[in-house]
This record gives C-alpha cells, structure tokens and sequence, in this order.
C-alpha cells in the first residue's frame, strides 16, 4: 500500500510526505494484520545508569538481542496476527498514561504506544 501511494506520488511529480501514524495503518492493512507503533526518548547515561535496560522495563516485550534497531531508533512497529497478541504487548507498554495491570514500571522511560487493527483502523493510545 505504501509503495502504491509513493508510486502515484511519482506519476503526478508530488511530495508526499507520510508519518509513522499513516504508516502503521498502510502497512496493517496491506499485511491484513494487527499492529502497534511503538516510540519513546532514549535517556541519557547521566540520566541513569542503563538508558537501554529503562526502556525494556518500560516495553518488556523489547530486548537488545532481537530488537536493538527499534531501541537505538526509539521507534518501531510491531506486527501480530490477532487482536490478543497485540493487546498483550499494549497492556504491557508503560506510557504518560503510567504503569499498567500488566506492568508496574514507574520508571524515567515512557513509551508511546497506537494500536490498528487489520483493516488499518486506529484504536487504542496510550498517551
């Protein structure tokens, strides 16, 4: 979908400018899953000891093994297949919003979390 977009920008000599918003709800729908756009500021070392180990206690799900572009990018998209495995990592997610049932975190890292559906419809946020 995206390329599509970008494609027809091209035949009508148009920028196109998409944000990440957009791109989670292109990629979503183009892929027929569920998804979740993830993002949050890296702390600097002399805001604590381990800035990375902050941001995994704030996002569980994230660890610096499988997932070291999305926390040295601060951003990221995470793709699943069914409502419930996208709402189990949103429930984890700590954000402004605090900590949550899944995850009492009350830590220097906030994570921002948006949730679409397969269909590319937005549905939860966690600001």
């Amino acid at each position: 979908m995206v390329a599509t977009v970008l494609q027809s920008a091209r035949n009508y000599n148009m920028i196109t400018f998409i944000d990440n918003h957009e791109i989670l709800s292109h990629v979503c729908k183009a892929t027929g899953k569920w998804g979740m756009l993830i993002s949050f500021a890296i702390p600097s070392i002399e805001d604590c000891d381990d800035p990375y180990g902050e941001i995994t206690k704030a996002a569980p799900y994230l660890t610096f093994d499988n997932n070291a572009q999305i926390i040295g990018d601060g951003i990221g998209y995470i793709l699943a297949d069914t409502r419930e495995e996208i709402y189990n990592l949103y429930n984890q997610t700590v954000g402004d919003d605090g900590p949550t049932k899944l995850n009492s975190y009350k830590g220097l890292v906030k994570v921002y979390a948006l949730t679409c559906d397969s269909n590319g419809n937005f549905l939860s946020e966690n600001t």
